[in-house]
């Protein structure tokens, strides 16, 4: 779901005591889990994937508090398959912590694992996997609609949601199919242009991050004998600001290994889907990071080595059903500088937000 640059990858809170299990998205009793803060331990959030702007390692370490992992830079991130070939993940310094791997693509059928060596020495090794060998077929659907939630503090309150769903094939000739999907969103920030005696237009900021945190759809054919998904709801955003210039959706469904699909049976259940490794702190689940010269050092999250397809549509304001109220940025000789919202006159404040245009946007 960047299912990777927010990578789909999701955890709970350290020390977070009272979760809530989800089953057929009903909430049921609370259970109590304790976990131990511990500050300062690894966290690994990456895959290899066929699709190659989805190879993407995120680093950090854990806080002892109840708050979001530090941004580990300056590691080495090495790929490596079981033909002895290495590749590296570089750090992208626009986004602390994230490592990609460029013009590279990992290759179906193919074994994988990364080597981490972090700036004070210390060395990780991912457990090796076999990335599949399909991901099956994919076509996405939305609808808009009026809709009640519950905000953080119970408070019930309506709102304007757009609903993704996708109608899925499942891969063929490969024996059981495990698979997740994902919504990365990337949509256009264009700041005021104030007028000035250079004629000086400012940037566009895009903003790249993960469209519905809070679901981890996933699927397992041993428990659902069929070939075809349909209708499947895979994602639900609230329509506000975002959606006054053009916002692109793209739909990753990924087939991976068994392994990577008990360990997010795991997260789903212990996080009750709120949020991914980088949106909350992340809880001790068992993931296949270990330390080299001393296997009973794990590291929190997992490497990942997978087989991806996409389906990708965008939606401008002219496409809405409704009348979208959220302030604009446009300039209005006779609006005050305080009307405009700060993230018209300073764009790169908004999270997840760069000035690097997607190649596809």
């Amino acid at each position: 779901m960047h299912p990777f640059r927010n990578m789909v990858i999701q955890f709970t809170r350290s020390g977070f005591k009272m979760i809530c299990l989800v089953l057929c998205c009903n909430c049921v009793t609370p259970v109590e889990i304790p976990v131990d803060k511990v500050g300062g331990q690894l966290v690994v959030s990456g895959q290899v994937s066929n699709i190659q702007e989805q190879n993407i390692v995120q680093l950090g370490l854990s806080a002892d508090t109840d708050r979001l992992p530090y941004p580990l830079s300056g590691a080495t991130i090495a790929l490596i398959d079981d033909a002895g070939g290495y590749s590296y993940y570089e750090e992208d310094y626009s986004n602390p912590g994230s490592y990609l791997l460029a013009n590279t693509a990992g290759i179906p059928g193919r074994v994988y694992y990364i080597q981490i060596t972090t700036p004070n020495g210390a060395v990780f090794e991912s457990v090796a996997e076999r990335m599949p060998d399909a991901a099956g077929q994919i076509t996405t659907h939305h609808e808009f609609l009026l809709e009640e939630y519950t905000d953080l503090e119970g408070t019930v309150l309506t709102d304007q949601f757009i609903k993704i769903y996708t109608n899925s094939s499942l891969p063929t000739n490969i024996g059981e199919s495990y698979l997740k999907w994902g919504i990365e969103e990337a949509f256009l920030l264009t700041p005021t242009d104030f007028p000035d005696p250079f004629g000086v237009v400012p940037p566009p900021c895009f903003i790249v991050q993960n469209a519905d945190p809070q679901r981890i759809p996933l699927f397992n054919s041993e428990s659902l004998n069929t070939q075809t998904i349909d209708n499947l709801l895979i994602g639900s955003r609230i329509v506000d600001w975002s959606f006054l210039e053009k916002h692109y959706f793209t739909t990753y469904q990924t087939s991976m290994t068994k392994e990577a699909y008990e360990y997010w049976e795991k997260v789903n259940i212990l996080a009750n889907q709120v949020g991914s490794i980088f949106d909350t702190p992340p809880a001790a689940i068992n993931g296949n990071v270990f330390g080299v010269s001393n296997s009973s050092i794990k590291a929190l999250g997992y490497f990942q080595a997978v087989n991806q397809t996409y389906d990708r549509f965008y939606t401008h304001v002219n496409d809405l059903p409704f009348q979208l109220t959220s302030t604009t940025c446009t300039y209005g000789p006779y609006r005050s500088y305080e009307s405009y919202p700060y993230r018209c006159l300073d764009c790169p404040s908004v999270r997840n937000s760069s000035y690097k245009r997607p190649s596809w946007f």
